[in-house]
């Protein structure tokens, strides 16, 4: 379809389509251990169930609430019996929550860093201090608590995404009210872009997961012109994990984007700070 949205390739998607399909062999994430924070709903849920088609030998999901946790096992479980799935009951803005869950799950191949706060919209000298800072606390140090306590564990070419948000990306007159949940989505990209740079034995990335209908969601009143299915992103992220995607690499990627389209790119987003959080014009030219 043609995009909604400015976008990097002409083919927009917001669907699930053959290329990023998780049956692929090409996908195959048999024999390999997949962690994902907020795991028990949403886009979390919905990675948890593309890891299990792909083949995952194990599924850990982490969250705050056990029920959900629990309700995402059962169900995922009870279609793809194949996969063993464990629960993690864990905030991730609580360092030593995050560790014991780290402990449990032991070495780990895939490494999904999905939860995320949306502070009420105000602007910015209206806002509540502490609901403000809560999008920082979850999403910048949250990032930072799973990180740190999982990197120690990791497997050989291992693989970190981190779902991220394209709003970041919108001009400031065009994302008012929202200073808190930009800012700190901001500051995570960057996290991440560093963490890649800083270890090169890790396969580090930060992916938009198109605009699904989630609780997150359902907070803003944004309006959007245009609604993804769950599966997009959720197979977009098992596609991320795979040999195609490895020149994507400390790069930010809309789940939207085709992959066909993207690949055919590698040499211009590869040998470029193309997809990178930068200043824009930054090097600047004479």
């Amino acid at each position: 379809m043609k995009p909604p949205y400015p976008s990097l390739t002409s083919e927009w998607h917001d669907n699930t389509y053959p290329a990023i399909d998780p049956k692929r062999p090409e996908l195959s994430a048999k024999g390999k251990t997949i962690a994902i924070s907020g795991g028990g709903s949403g886009i979390g849920r919905g990675i948890a169930q593309a890891f299990a088609l792909a083949g995952a030998s194990s599924i850990a999901i982490l969250g705050r609430r056990q029920a959900l946790l629990e309700e995402t096992k059962q169900l995922i479980a009870s279609k793809l019996p194949g996969t063993t799935f464990s629960t993690h009951v864990a905030d991730v803005t609580d360092s030593l929550a995050v560790q014991k869950a780290a402990r449990e799950i032991g070495q780990w191949d895939v490494l999904v860093s999905n939860a995320g706060y949306l502070s009420s919209k105000a602007p910015l000298v209206e806002s509540d201090e502490a609901e403000w800072w809560q999008g920082f606390e979850v999403n910048v140090k949250g990032s930072y608590n799973l990180t740190k306590a999982f990197m120690p564990s990791r497997k050989p070419d291992s693989t970190i995404i981190s779902v991220n948000a394209g709003s970041i990306q919108v001009p400031g007159p065009f994302s008012a009210g929202f200073s808190a949940y930009n800012s700190s989505k901001f500051a995570v990209l960057k996290m991440f872009e560093i963490l890649a740079a800083e270890t090169p034995d890790v396969h580090v990335m930060s992916m938009h997961p198109g605009v699904v209908d989630t609780e997150m969601k359902r907070k803003d009143d944004m309006p959007s012109p245009h609604m993804d299915a769950v599966e997009l992103p959720s197979h977009f992220a098992v596609w991320l994990c795979s040999q195609e995607a490895k020149f994507l690499r400390g790069k930010f990627v809309w789940s939207n984007w085709d992959v066909q389209e993207m690949i055919a790119k590698r040499n211009e987003i590869e040998n470029s700070l193309l997809l990178t959080a930068n200043c824009i014009g930054w090097p600047f030219t004479t």
